[in-house]
């Protein structure tokens, strides 16, 4: 007892009745003391549980965030797309149908989602049909579990834009798993997607595939039916170090570019039977000296193009070359097929006799860009190899011939398809197309690139 309060009890042990209402009084005292204390301290501890539980709720919407981001990742273009535009709030489910809506909810209307499979389309729909809770981890329930509440874009179908990503998370807490469930707010900037800044593909065909012919380079295949280990495939990337590959894409050609005006018209090169007195035969070097260039910027420097419109190549027989000097650029409009066999060819080439490259050539410096329809073809000689670029949507194209591997395309050429043993005889196993180019040297910039993502701006709780 305090030394006082002993004292006082002392000094007052001769008043009966006086001692053990004073005891009583003191152990009252105590005890509401020891109460305050327990009160407060279990209090704390439930401020403390609580804390925790959000902290827990906090880790498994951040979780479940991050999952969606990378599902997002793997199928961009969802990114430019809401989760679900007509959901009921009371059951949380989605009733987006029609071809006329585009959302998660409804991803078989998402134009181009995946390349030629559709793994993860069940995965998209999963996430966002219904909110459906999915847990982290199934041999650990106390990491808790998530949901997506919500995806807006500020700009549906384009970027840039910003999506807007609610997650929430919960964990479980005396098996209350409300007690635990936060909400999380991620915005996420989205950008226009940009072409492989490396080499450009050495063949890209929307069907089928190419045969038995070698290609030095990398080939994209828009026909998921044509099975990319079978494309023979040699050589790796210069720029990188990784070999080239097959595979399938989901992007599409660029457009044609438009024919300008000042464009030269040579109707047809070589002999035909539709040859008149305008038309060019023997052997054509180009630019010729009168003819005049007109300025492009290409990699940010400005140069001299020269344009020509040409209705046709048949240099299927007899002694014909087409030359184009090494060190300029020329682009051909071609408006039926071109024909390369036998003795006659198309000569464009940056390296001298001894093998030294040329200053200021590059291959892609001559562009063919095929207007034809799908009647129309490009076949070059097996035996002399032309260094070109070839863009014609609707073209079959090929190698004719073997020529003991010197033949064939040194670029890139994009086609709707490869000539396996159709007009050209181009399924031999030469070596037909050697890669080379760059994305910023054509000027040109395929359809349906996926957009990028770039990192979440802000992350931030949200009041449930």
């Amino acid at each position: 007892m305090h030394p006082k309060l002993k004292l006082i009890f002392l000094a007052h042990s001769g008043h009966r009745g006086f001692a053990l209402p004073f005891t009583l009084g003191v152990g009252l005292v105590m005890l509401l003391a020891g109460t305050v204390m327990i009160v407060r301290s279990q209090s704390d501890q439930s401020q403390t549980k609580a804390q925790q539980s959000t902290a827990e709720g906090v880790s498994a919407a951040e979780v479940g965030a991050t999952r969606i981001a990378q599902l997002m990742n793997k199928n961009r273009y969802i990114a430019i797309y809401p989760d679900c535009i007509d959901r009921t709030e009371s059951t949380g489910a989605c009733n987006d149908s029609g071809t006329a809506t585009f959302s998660w909810a409804n991803v078989s209307n998402l134009p181009k989602l995946t390349v030629c499979n559709s793994e993860n389309a069940g995965a998209i729909e999963d996430v966002s049909i219904d909110r459906a809770w999915t847990v982290i981890d199934s041999n650990n329930s106390a990491q808790g579990e998530y949901r997506l509440i919500g995806y807006q874009y500020s700009t549906p179908g384009t970027a840039p834009g910003t999506g807007k990503l609610t997650v929430e998370g919960r964990t479980k807490q005396l098996n209350d798993l409300q007690m635990g469930a936060t909400k999380l707010e991620v915005q996420i900037p989205v950008s226009p997607g940009t072409p492989d800044q490396n080499n450009v593909p050495g063949v890209w065909l929307v069907e089928g595939g190419t045969g038995n012919n070698e290609i030095q380079g990398d080939v994209l295949l828009g026909d998921c039916d044509a099975d990319p280990a079978t494309i023979n495939v040699t050589g790796t990337d210069p720029d990188t170090g990784e070999a080239y590959k097959a595979q399938h894409t989901n992007l599409q050609f660029p457009e044609l570019p438009e024919i300008p005006a000042s464009a030269s018209n040579l109707g047809v090169l070589g002999e035909d039977l539709g040859v008149t007195a305008a038309n060019l035969s023997g052997d054509i070097t180009l630019p010729r000296d009168s003819d005049s260039s007109t300025p492009q910027t290409i990699k940010g420097q400005e140069v001299a193009v020269y344009h020509y419109v040409v209705d046709a190549i048949n240099f299927s027989s007899g002694h014909h070359k087409l030359t184009i000097k090494p060190g300029y650029r020329v682009n051909i409009y071609l408006q039926g097929s071109i024909d390369v066999k036998g003795n006659t060819e198309i000569v464009h080439v940056c390296t001298d006799d001894a093998g030294n490259a040329i200053a200021n050539c590059q291959p892609t410096d001559f562009k063919i860009f095929g207007y034809g329809d799908s009647s129309s073809t490009i076949c070059t000689a097996g035996n002399k190899r032309v260094e070109a670029f070839i863009l014609a949507p609707e073209y079959t194209v090929g190698t004719a011939g073997t020529g003991g591997g010197k033949g064939g395309l040194k670029g890139s050429v994009w086609a709707n398809e490869w000539s396996n043993g159709k007009s050209c005889g181009s399924n031999t196993s030469n070596t037909a197309v050697v890669q080379t180019g760059r994305w910023d040297e054509l000027g040109l910039t395929p359809k349906n690139t996926p957009p990028q993502l770039s990192a979440a701006s802000t992350w931030q709780r949200q009041e449930r």
